[in-house]
């Protein structure tokens, strides 16, 4: 890959800056892998059956509200523009408009998380340019709270992707590991191990 050409940063990588920054560290400098634990395990076969169950419903998550035109499950995109690639959970085009769905299946906070917003919101700006359109809402589920929150897609919001992945660009380019801020979060992750021994 020339320089003209810089690697592209992956919208779960997103997620993982805002969880923790040293994450980009361990997983793109280093290398590391995260020790898959049971619940990634659960995780991934919960985002298997979201989206069997979803290619063949006609309403948002099979409420009566949202009424659905058109689907995409596991859309794969990516944008040398952006320098961005992810795999969106859902794409839907409903009587609004194009929206983005994100499927969390852990968690179930009382509001949105910031690594899931600016994830969902990576997509979103992928789903735009490959959608020729603009998407002015996008949506985190919340599996096991059955929790859908809607948030509208603002461009303070898109801004602050673009930051995101500068500052992840700059972990990269200048392998430099971010300062350790320990928190309720280091409990349940999959880096710990390796983030005492930096």
């Amino acid at each position: 890959m020339s320089e003209e050409e810089p690697e592209l940063i992956a919208a779960t990588d997103i997620k993982r800056y805002h969880f923790c920054p040293r994450i980009i560290y361990f997983t793109r400098v280093l290398g590391v892998e995260e020790r898959t634990t049971e619940s990634e395990v659960e995780g991934r076969e919960a985002h298997a059956e979201f989206h069997r169950k979803e290619r063949r419903r006609t309403t948002l998550l099979g409420g009566k509200t949202i009424r659905v035109e058109q689907k995409w499950t596991a859309l794969q995109l990516k944008s040398e523009k952006l320098g961005l690639e992810g795999i969106v959970d859902m794409v839907v085009k409903t009587p609004e408009g194009y929206a983005v769905v994100e499927y969390k299946m852990t968690t179930t906070p009382k509001r949105i998380m910031p690594d899931h917003l600016y994830q969902a919101a990576a997509y979103t700006m992928l789903v735009e340019e490959a959608f020729k359109t603009i998407v002015r809402k996008l949506y985190v589920y919340y599996e096991k709270s059955g929790r859908l929150i809607e948030i509208p897609m603002t461009e303070s919001i898109r801004r602050h992707v673009l930051w995101t992945i500068g500052r992840i660009r700059s972990i990269i380019e200048n392998e430099k590991l971010p300062p350790a801020k320990p928190s309720g979060k280091c409990k349940s992750c999959g880096y710990r191990w390796v983030c005492r021994e930096a």
